[in-house]
């Protein structure tokens, strides 16, 4: 443990502040009790503390929303949920929001200790800002050989001064480079091998397309699908409208338009990888009448050769699978892929292995045996995510 670390515990069970700070300062800590998040923040605008160990139900002011104050304003801080009431979306939630640890409640005082000390070694191994390079004098013009813009005036003119500026380049000549394309408008290899462009820029062109497929998207109201007096759960208006439809109603019974929603209504390349043919032949018959195009791969390392061939915008991934470690993969796939988004599916959920594929990049996390509802609104929640 750091030496002497300041320590904010917040809890509104004055026993449990005072059984944590015993822990805590046996081991050398410097410890101030908080009993609800308001005060919590208050004691965090007057003092400096390395550390933030909350519970997560609390009076007046969460420990979620105490965890997402702290990240806001004080990001060197570390913070460590505890809870009486642990859950595997709770953990997830909090580690998304950025906790460094999450200890569920009756704790021991070894578990405590462990998680504390990974948390200061986080701020330890967090690299100090780098203190800004040097800088020119004011008005200085060109980098290697700096001129006072005064000197520069009397030298040539004010007008000439006012388009120089630390370079010696001035401001909107364009640089003479033979891979500059006019009519892109852009450095092009292409125009510099042909030297000839077409009637108009193909990258140009693309990019257009690109933006009339992200305009915004209105989808019209079924006739007696959904009232906000009598919901329908989110299969069942998919299956009497469309899963786009379904998508982008709200709790209200008009539909929502999101801008860059494309990926979810015209469907989303979708990989599972499970050793298990049963569970990836349900999740393909799921998420295929969202219409989705789903593949799958029952070994991990053809799943791997998969997404190098092709690019999906999802791949959800079992966590225990023959050859291959399932938390290995996910970093790998965040590392080499990292526009992939990935959802954790495992027969072996817990709150450990939960808050650490999150830490690793995945994006949502699924216990078996799951329903299609579990399932559908989880996908919904990663894609639209993506999209936005």
């Amino acid at each position: 443990m750091k030496a002497n670390p300041k320590i904010l515990v917040v809890d509104d069970q004055p026993a449990v502040c005072e059984s944590v700070g015993k822990i805590l300062r046996k081991r050398g800590a410097n410890v101030v009790q908080a009993f609800d998040g308001q005060a919590a923040i208050d004691r965090l605008e007057r003092d400096q503390f390395d550390l933030v160990i909350a519970d997560l139900m609390m009076p007046r002011v969460s420990g979620m929303e105490l965890l997402r104050y702290v990240r806001q304003n004080h990001p060197k801080v570390e913070v460590v949920m505890i809870t009486g009431f642990a859950s595997i979306d709770s953990a997830v939630e909090a580690t998304k929001v950025g906790a460094a640890g999450y200890v569920a409640k009756p704790f021991t005082p070894e578990e405590l200790t462990s998680v504390t000390e990974q948390a200061l070694a986080r701020i330890a191994e967090t690299p100090e800002p780098k203190a800004p390079a040097e800088t020119e004098p004011a008005g200085a013009i060109d980098v290697d050989e700096p001129f006072d813009r005064k000197e520069v005036v009397a030298a040539t003119s004010e007008a000439f001064a006012d388009t120089v500026g630390a370079s010696d380049v001035q401001r909107g000549t364009p640089v003479a480079d033979p891979m500059w394309c006019p009519k892109g408008e852009m450095i092009c290899k292409k125009y510099f091998k042909s030297g000839v462009c077409k009637k108009e820029c193909p990258i140009r062109a693309r990019e257009r397309k690109q933006a009339a497929k992200s305009e915004t998207v209105y989808m019209s109201r079924s006739q007696g699908i959904i009232d906000v007096d009598m919901p329908f759960n989110f299969e069942a208006v998919a299956a009497a409208t469309s899963p786009a439809y379904a998508a982008a109603v709200s709790r209200s019974d008009i539909p929502i338009h999101v801008a860059g929603y494309e990926a979810y209504m015209e469907g989303a390349d979708i990989l599972v990888i499970d050793d298990e043919p049963v569970v990836c032949n349900s999740l393909r018959r799921i998420l295929s009448r969202h219409g989705h195009h789903v593949d799958q791969a029952l070994v991990p390392d053809e799943g791997l050769e998969k997404i190098g061939a092709k690019k999906y915008d999802l791949v959800l991934l079992d966590l225990r699978m023959p050859g291959r470690d399932g938390m290995e993969m996910l970093s790998t796939i965040r590392q080499k892929w990292p526009q992939t988004k990935v959802i954790i599916v495992t027969g072996y959920a817990s709150i450990e292995s939960a808050v650490e594929a999150t830490r690793r990049g995945a994006s949502h996390y699924i216990a078996k045996p799951f329903t299609p509802e579990e399932v559908a609104r989880a996908t919904s929640e990663v894609l639209q995510e993506q999209a936005a």
